[in-house]
């Protein structure tokens, strides 16, 4: 290994700040969030062909447990909570809680559908006859006819986190020389983004769990071989999810959006959303909500987005620009397909932690150069992380992809310890990182090697793996203890949520027509004028 060159100048005054004047729960203090997407399956791997459980509530009113592309997709969504043992803890339970509600169907657990029919048999999401539910079902049936619906039903998992104002009230002074204010609180998190995008290549290798697919996903491509029974993989992959053949789009390439400022971030946005592109102009309006680059400000494919809450219909980049950025949300991780819920709990902590190194280090402007540098490094580690001849593009610097690994947890170490201070009995961040540590030394530990050891010694396809782990994840999950309370309350939610769909649709005396006329978008009142 050569000798450690410092990937970043990193803040020396902040550490030792830290350090001095015990600024460590204001470090480890945060809110932590989680959402999980998962496809409900039958007794024999196939997707559901029955609409969302009405047990489980409205997938449209519902503040906990909803649908995301298809109708048989079920995404959970947990609060906000100041640590992730509370936020895991919730997960936890709804999951338990629709295993028991479930009638003979099991949560696929990979990140890869199993097997798929064909495009036109996939139901998109149905919501009702309200204009928002209208416009959900419309919007996905423009997500299928844009990207294909196999490409949909692709699972993820999202992490939601909010840094204290302690923290960020810190780097404000210390960066800034301003005291924090929405602006500059906006500032510290698109700095962050830009680290994070500089260094999401190492997650992608150590959080990666999608090697494997069905032949009926996607069958021709030179990079993909056949590994056993229907059963398709690349050698050296990571996260097909996340590759040129998963949630990916060359469309959205086109309009790169700047991440230097909630300003020039906002500026690309704007044109993403209002300028139509050709390829989308004959698609019918029923099948879409409009023929623009993007539909809607979601639509956009990152590795991490920056994240406000909106206010009733107020659209997401208005609740951006009118209150600044509140919390990122992380998307590139996989499936856990060895954990009952998708995620396993250490993950969070390491991400935690490489965001904490993201936050206080330094973050040069990128240029555009620069931005494709990140897509082009997603695209190798992608298919070939795995491979020990690897390189990625850093700052302009090319490295061995190995050895990037090696400086990026040489540099998040000492954050482990200063977050671990004050709960050295657990030690929860060294335990995380160290856990990682083990993977960069052994490849053999990664998600990836370990599906693709266990599909040849059972013997198994993807599919026949993919069904085993699902029925034993419910097995476990039915089992888990529940309070009567708790049962309760997810009861009252669903209910409640059901009873506000109605009254939605009652409201509004919404009715299917023949004739009915296009969903009509709220207007982005940021963007008048700009585009």
């Amino acid at each position: 290994m050569t000798k450690p060159k410092l990937l970043s100048r990193f803040y020396k005054k902040t550490a030792k700040t830290i350090l001095k004047e015990n600024y460590s729960e204001c470090l480890s203090s945060a809110k932590h969030g989680l959402e999980r997407e998962t496809l409900r399956v039958d007794g024999k791997g196939q997707i559901s062909k029955k609409n969302h459980p009405q047990s489980l509530g409205s997938a449209l009113t519902h503040p906990l447990i909803k649908t995301d592309f298809a109708e048989p997709q079920v995404e959970y969504a947990t609060g906000a909570y100041k640590t992730i043992e509370e936020t895991m803890g919730e997960l936890t339970e709804l999951h338990a809680f629709t295993l028991r509600k479930l009638d003979g169907e099991t949560l696929w657990p990979f990140s890869m559908p199993g097997p798929l029919p064909s495009e036109d048999k996939i139901p998109v999401g149905l919501y009702g006859t309200s204009k928002e539910g209208r416009k959900k079902t419309i919007y996905r049936k423009g997500l299928g006819n844009r990207y294909g619906r196999k490409m949909q039903t692709i699972s993820g998992v999202h992490y939601n986190l909010s840094f204290d104002k302690c923290l960020l009230s810190f780097i404000s002074d210390l960066r800034y020389k301003k005291p924090l204010t929405k602006e500059t609180q906006s500032q510290i998190y698109f700095d962050t983004i830009r680290n994070f995008n500089r260094i999401s290549p190492v997650l992608l290798y150590f959080f990666g769990a999608s090697s494997l697919i069905d032949e009926s996903f996607h069958k021709e491509d030179k990079n993909l071989s056949s590994y056993r029974k229907k059963t398709l993989y690349s050698p050296f992959a990571t996260t097909l999810r996340l590759s040129s053949i998963g949630y990916t789009s060359a469309v959205q390439g086109k309009h790169p959006i700047s991440v230097n400022s909630l300003k020039d971030y906002s500026y690309d946005m704007c044109a993403a959303v209002s300028k139509p592109y050709s390829g989308y102009s004959s698609i019918s309006e029923k099948e879409q909500l409009n023929d623009h680059y993007l539909q809607i400000e979601n639509e956009y494919y990152s590795l991490v987005r920056p994240k406000q809450v909106p206010h009733g219909d107020e659209r997401v980049l208005d609740a951006l620009m009118e209150r600044g950025v509140e919390y990122l949300e992380i998307r590139l991780l996989d499936v856990d397909p060895f954990s009952p819920v998708g995620v396993e709990e250490n993950r969070l902590y390491f991400i935690h932690l490489l965001l904490l190194h993201c936050l206080l280090s330094d973050s040069p402007k990128a240029d555009r150069s620069e931005m494709k540098d990140w897509k082009a490094n997603q695209e190798k580690v992608t298919w070939n992380g795995r491979n020990p001849k690897t390189s990625v593009q850093f700052m302009g610097e090319k490295w061995n992809f190995s050895e990037f690994i090696y400086q990026v947890l040489v540099e998040l170490q000492p954050i482990a310890d200063i977050l671990d201070r004050n709960d050295s009995e657990n030690g929860k961040y060294s335990k995380a990182w160290e856990a990682q540590w083990e993977k960069w030394n052994d490849p053999g530990l990664l998600a990836t090697t370990i599906s693709e050891l266990d599909l040849n010694i059972n013997k198994m396809s993807y599919a026949e793996f993919g069904l085993k782990l699902s029925q034993s994840h419910a097995q476990y999950l039915k089992e888990i203890p529940i309070s009567l309370e708790r049962m309760q309350y997810f009861e009252d939610m669903a209910e409640q949520s059901l009873y506000e769909q109605k009254k939605l649709e009652n409201l509004e005396g919404s009715h299917l027509k023949k004739n009915q006329k296009p969903i009509e978008l709220k207007p982005l009142n940021i963007c008048s004028g700009t585009v």
